[in-house]
């Protein structure tokens, strides 16, 4: 890869040229090199990955996830510390389960409602007979308080009542089932006066 100063003629320049030199920019520097065909074996382990990786996309849309459920995997990247979108987290998960050849079960519309100023009443969506799990707390980073949710035909329902007023709550929800892998974002809500 050769360093270059004003390429072609220009202040700076990107691409290739009939599939014999590339251009482009390396850590701020311009630089050219010789185009080359990337290497693409094809193998069964390739072929095994990128179907795992295909069906964690599709399953972002369309594990019926509301607009609520991208925030708050949003803010679960945002938690990681790490330069990722929520998406990315989803995907992560969601391959690391296949590998793992667990079942993910989507934990889908969480709804808020019933907020006071002692606590919230929380529901959500999985799957019939699961165990599911809330774990809360007031930072992003550390909840560590756990609520079991009530399974009323896949509908999970919690209420919490350990809460303080004027106090904002983040939450996770996870299915604890033995053979299944499930997790939400993190989700927020504020106590009253």
């Amino acid at each position: 890869m050769a360093k270059v100063t004003g390429p072609l003629f220009s202040l700076s320049a990107s691409g290739q040229i009939a599939k014999t030199l590339v251009y482009g920019d390396w850590k701020g520097i311009d630089v050219v090199r010789k185009y080359v065909i990337p290497a693409n074996p094809n193998t069964a382990g390739q072929q095994t990955q990128r179907g795992y990786f295909s069906a964690a996309v599709e399953d972002w849309h369309t594990d019926g996830l509301s607009a609520i459920d991208v925030v708050a995997w949003n803010l679960y990247a945002l938690a990681q510390k790490v330069a990722a979108s929520g998406f990315n987290m989803f995907v992560k998960l969601k391959i690391a389960c296949a590998v793992a050849a667990e079942g993910w079960v989507p934990l889908t519309t969480c709804l808020v409602t019933a907020i006071g100023a002692a606590g919230a009443q929380i529901n959500i969506t999985g799957t019939v007979g699961s165990t599911i799990k809330l774990y809360w707390g007031t930072s992003k980073t550390s909840m560590f308080n756990e609520e079991a949710m009530a399974d009323d035909a896949g509908d999970y329902e919690v209420t919490l009542s350990a809460c303080s007023a004027t106090t904002k709550y983040y939450f996770y929800i996870v299915d604890e089932t033995a053979a299944n892998q499930a997790r939400t974002g993190i989700y927020t809500f504020t106590t009253t006066a």
